[in-house]
């Protein structure tokens, strides 16, 4: 028997839709997606098309530069919204502008992007990678779409439309959390706020500590489940 005919979609989608708020929406649809799939990885990234970027908001099974922003036109998520449908590269390793590292064992092998639609918009793309050449492609855009309305009324319930939530951070620890979240380096973020690297270090150690994290990707996520980042700006990279 399949791991797709084993799979219990009323079962799956249950339990995504058991906590509705961001990170484990997110977190359980790629937990279901590997069940479904027995794929060796995946990540799901949520699309701001008014910023022409993504937002690599959950992962498992590999490091796909989680919390980082990119452009709408990179990598397989890029590919899977211009295309508005669910894409199938056979090779990921040849993917100009992907963002596995070359020696990530999921870099090899097929990889699916799927766009997820709410109302006539691609909210955001979910990725497998390392799937095998049988995977039901329509089964998993079944799935992967049916948690769209979970991912919606998850982020709805973050910043309230009348009145954003109180964030913790200082004016300049949200800026240097903003730069964080673009991807950049210490010493970047100290090049464009004029700050020295050990002044960016402070702010730092005071921004994991607020966030209750012990690294800066766990500190971005956070920050963004609670509302408490705005819209991204442009990456220096």
């Amino acid at each position: 028997m399949s791991t797709g005919a084993r799979f219990r979609f009323d079962q799956a989608l249950a339990d995504v839709y058991g906590d509705l708020r961001l990170t484990p929406v997110l977190r359980r649809l790629l937990r279901h997606t590997h069940r479904l799939t027995g794929s060796m990885a995946a990540s799901v990234s949520l699309i701001d098309a008014g910023h022409g970027s993504y937002l690599k908001a959950a992962e498992y099974g590999t490091s796909c530069r989680l919390g980082h922003t990119f452009p709408l036109d990179e990598g397989a998520t890029g590919r899977a919204f211009s295309r508005r449908r669910p894409v199938v590269i056979p090779d990921y390793a040849r993917l100009r502008s992907g963002h596995l590292s070359g020696a990530d064992p999921a870099r090899r092998g097929r990889v699916v992007a799927v766009p997820i639609w709410w109302r006539g918009d691609v909210i955001a793309v979910s990725v497998v990678f390392a799937v095998s050449a049988g995977l039901d492609v329509d089964q998993l855009e079944t799935f992967t779409q049916s948690t769209a309305a979970a991912i919606v009324e998850s982020r709805r319930r973050g910043p309230s439309s009348r009145e954003a939530p109180t964030a913790p951070f200082t004016p300049r620890e949200d800026e240097v959390l903003g730069l964080l979240r673009n991807g950049c380096t210490d010493r970047e973020i100290a090049a464009c706020l004029v700050i020295s690297p050990k002044t960016v270090e402070k702010h730092l150690s005071a921004i994991l500590r607020k966030t209750g994290t012990r690294n800066r990707t766990a500190a971005v996520l956070t920050a963004v489940d609670n509302g408490w980042l705005g819209p991204p700006t442009r990456n220096l990279r």
